[in-house]
């Protein structure tokens, strides 16, 4: 697991979540279409309802990160 704080490109070791039911229902499926998909090359973005606050969620292998751009490359490699 890598977390990033994209204000700062820093590394987080650990967070908090504080979501809504709704918020949660939709972390839910957005990561069920994902891990059915099985495709690394696509992610999702979960917003609060004033889009105010996002979380990116995206699945990788470390043998298989072509898809990523350079800034993820880094975080997932740089930060075991």
């Amino acid at each position: 697991m890598r977390i990033l704080d994209n204000n700062t490109d820093n590394a987080v070791r650990d967070i908090t979540l504080y979501l809504k039911f709704e918020e949660a229902e939709q972390l839910y499926d957005s990561v069920g279409m994902l891990l059915k998909e099985k495709d690394f090359s696509i992610h999702v973005h979960i917003n609060d309802a004033s889009y105010n606050h996002e979380i990116t969620i995206v699945l990788y292998d470390e043998g298989q990160m072509e898809c990523l751009n350079e800034r993820s490359k880094k975080i997932i490699l740089e930060n075991k």
